[in-house]
């Protein structure tokens, strides 16, 4: 279990869920962030670490609800105050981790905790106080959370008040679901309700799958009394007996990391899932825009090829005689034209984008190609048939200047030009919309099942 080949491929299992993300706002992103990050937590700060000294000391995390009384609970186990208690909440900031002083190199190296030294901690043991799991500091809760995927086995610590609140529950569930070894200790239990209380909690943990976990009550005592020491000593042997000897605290170690592993197969495949809805939703819609941006290229096409765009203001300066004020209402009316296709590229290609990964690009200016004859630009967005009209007359006194031959081939380059314009703009505007959705790396579901199935071979 704690050889380099399992390690290696744990190691690779935890890039490919690094490299996973979900930026998407789809039905189930949320919870798939979430368990993404519990993992690499999980594979980085207890699976790897434990695999590369199988011998270090069993770290019991002592974790639960604010004002549980966890900190009360590990100075009584050690038996002087090592990590504050108080009506403070939250009284834990910052986690205390307490050793033997044999033990301190273990430790030594690790940052975010203070560490203190006590020969009376059980052998073979460290005791972890962490943040309230339920505290009003969110950095807290994610650390509490964090550092309980961390050890080797929990202390859970409740209240007569608080057992049967939701967070405590889910914190449980998941230590069954990974088969952590697990004991509970009932805080504050006013003597006279001791039996119904730990008859409802039995009744609750059973229904949860959890009939096997030891549940130590301790009787409720004046503030500031502490706990009464025949309450402490079951706990504090339950410890003593899984860190007395190489052997125990092997047999957790083997529990704990087969637990972890064991539930990667329930993990990683919803996490691939989630990955692959992702990318099949930056599909669907690359490829709705693509539709949406075709229908609008053919529009402004036909646009360029109807007449349309010599009525109103072209028309009149034609009329006036004009030439050059005609072709000055053209450029107008391509610009306007382009701008209008813009929008209804933007309306029709609205109902495409993905929420929570899209931001909307910004206009480009347009890069018209230089002047072409008047008569030629005139006639160019005439029609290409040349219906009568503006257009006619225009390419007719083209022509007359410059010959039928010559005449046409100059409209129909300054046609095609116009065409390669309008296109290359709407490409152009096309590709920005696909570009502004948020990016994802290669597709990694399939890695991540790959690598699952090394770890599994490799376990």
């Amino acid at each position: 279990m704690g050889s380099d080949t399992l390690s290696a491929a744990l190691a690779d299992l935890r890039d490919k869920v690094v490299a996973t993300c979900f930026p998407i706002d789809l039905p189930g992103a949320a919870q798939a962030r979430l368990a993404r990050r519990e993992l690499i937590d999980q594979l980085g700060d207890y699976l790897l670490p434990r695999l590369a000294v199988p011998r270090a000391p069993l770290l019991a995390v002592v974790g639960g609800s604010t004002g549980a009384g966890r900190s009360t609970l590990v100075n009584a186990l050690v038996g002087r105050e090592v990590t504050p208690a108080g009506p403070l909440r939250p009284t834990t900031r910052v986690p205390v981790l307490v050793c033997r002083s044999g033990d301190r190199h273990w430790f030594a190296a690790e940052a975010g905790f203070e560490l203190r030294l006590d020969e009376r901690v059980p052998p073979g043991m460290a005791l972890l106080d962490v943040p309230d799991i339920d505290s009003v500091s969110a950095d807290n809760r994610r650390m509490a959370v964090r550092l309980l995927g961390a050890g080797d086995l929990w202390i859970f610590v409740t209240t007569a008040s608080r057992y049967a609140d939701a967070a405590p529950w889910h914190l449980l569930r998941l230590a069954r679901e990974r088969d952590t070894r697990l004991a509970i200790v009932l805080n504050r239990v006013p003597a006279e309700l001791l039996d119904g209380v730990r008859s409802d909690y039995v009744r609750l943990l059973r229904q949860a799958g959890l009939h096997d976990v030891p549940l130590y009550p301790i009787v409720e005592t004046e503030p500031g009394a502490g706990l009464p020491e025949r309450n402490v000593v079951p706990v504090r042997t339950w410890l003593a007996e899984r860190g007395a000897d190489p052997d125990a605290r092997a047999a957790v170690v083997r529990r704990t990391v087969g637990g972890l592993l064991h539930s990667l197969d329930r993990r990683v495949p919803p996490l691939a899932q989630a990955a692959g809805r992702q990318y099949e939703a930056v599909d669907r819609a690359r490829a709705c825009v693509d539709r949406a941006y075709a229908a609008t290229s053919r529009w402004a096409l036909r646009a360029l090829d109807d007449g349309s765009l010599l009525r109103g203001a072209a028309a009149g300066l034609w009329h006036d005689g004009d030439d050059a004020g005609a072709a000055r209402a053209v450029r107008e009316s391509l610009d306007a034209l382009v701008a209008d296709a813009f929008a209804r590229g933007a309306d029709r290609s609205a109902g495409c984008l993905p929420p929570g990964g899209v931001r909307r690009p910004a206009p480009q200016p347009l890069r018209w190609p230089g002047a072409a004859d008047p008569l030629a630009l005139i006639a160019a967005v005439g029609g290409i048939e040349l219906a009568p009209g503006i257009g006619r007359e225009a390419a007719g006194r083209l022509g007359t200047r410059i010959g039928s031959e010559p005449a046409a081939r100059l409209i129909l380059d300054v046609h095609r030009g116009l065409c390669v314009v309008v296109a290359a703009a709407l490409d152009g505007e096309r590709e920005r919309r696909v570009a502004a959705m948020t990016p994802l790396p290669a597709r990694a579901e399939a890695g991540l099942i790959e690598a699952l199935g090394v770890v599994r071979g490799s376990a």
